[in-house]
């Protein structure tokens, strides 16, 4: 079902959950950033009156909505389940020439006829082509001068922490002296645009704050959790600052930023991520998780008090 006005497109798609829409303890939150990337490019495509979204500049030069900024909001992914019934509606405006800026709120089918809405997902776009072929580091920003547009106070507010994410922190401590480095595979990381694919941003930094669990748990005062313990999104803001190129490697610095009250249920950090060839800043990425009370978890720690008991007996 879509809808258009003279300011905007609104777009909405329903989901019957199966195992390719989760993860471990929800709702996959890599899915969900490729699925409204995808509508967020239908949208547009509606937007410009196009059947597809296959988009050229006025030199006839293929274009595509790279991201700039995602942000993740309110997010209760827990709550999805196998055979859950969800829905994702899209908002689309243009907000200059280059950009467009989307929102999609995600409902969970409640008690009768009632929605419950589980999370807000918010994605700046800009058209962006390749001046030479191959080369994502050739990458420039395009224009589509076709069709109209208007200022958005939201996309605003996007570009203003695009611009802030260049910037660390004050509040930051850094994890580790040592980079986690990531070499992205070419077959899984990368997309049908032969860019390394904005979801996998995300991917990488869970990648980075797993393997520097242990350290970044002790400094947002959450040490006394398992080594093993889980987290799941709350909040995530990724704002995107490039690209790389085929074998190019990646570097995630993380920084804790622990909350103000010590509360021991969150986890919070800034990641920045960069390209191993040249060390440019590719993307910034805060993320607010919640601890999360999992199977298997409790069995890895039943298992541990269970050695721990034995070896004691052993001992005596």
């Amino acid at each position: 079902m879509a809808e258009k006005s003279m300011d905007y497109v609104s777009i909405s798609q329903d989901y019957f959950i199966g195992m390719p829409q989760l993860a471990l303890g929800g709702l996959s939150e890599n899915w969900l950033l490729k699925e409204c990337g995808h509508q967020h490019w239908l949208a547009l495509a509606k937007r410009l009156d196009l059947p597809a979204p296959n988009f050229v500049d006025q030199q006839d030069r293929h274009m595509y909505a790279a991201f700039l900024v995602v942000k993740i909001s309110n997010a209760a992914l827990h709550q999805v389940t196998e055979n859950s019934r969800l829905w994702i509606e899209t908002q689309l405006t243009r907000v200059s020439p280059s950009r467009s800026y989307s929102r999609h709120d995600l409902y969970l089918e409640g008690v009768g006829a009632d929605r419950q809405c589980i999370a807000q997902v918010a994605l700046l776009s800009s058209f962006v082509s390749r001046s030479e072929l191959g080369n994502n580091q050739s990458v420039a920003r395009s224009e589509m001068a076709k069709g109209d547009w208007s200022a958005n106070k939201a996309a605003s507010q996007m570009m203003a922490l695009h611009k802030a994410g260049r910037t660390l922190p004050d509040t930051a401590l850094s994890v580790s002296e040592e980079p986690f480095v990531y070499q992205p595979c070419p077959y899984a990381d990368f997309n049908g645009a032969d860019f390394l694919y904005f979801a996998q941003f995300q991917a990488v930094m869970d990648r980075a704050e797993r393997f520097l669990q242990s350290d970044l748990q002790a400094l947002n005062h959450t040490s006394e959790r398992n080594r093993l313990a889980l987290w799941q999104t709350v909040e995530r803001t990724i704002c995107y600052y490039g690209n790389i190129n085929l074998d190019d490697g990646l570097e995630a610095n993380l920084y804790a930023m622990p909350s103000a009250d010590q509360d021991t249920s969150l986890l919070s950090h800034c990641g920045r991520l960069y390209r191993q060839s040249d060390h440019a800043l590719i993307a910034n990425v805060i993320t607010r998780k919640r601890f999360l009370d999992h199977s298997l978890v409790r069995f890895q720690e039943k298992q541990a008090s269970l050695k721990s008991s034995t070896d004691v007996g052993a001992e005596s």
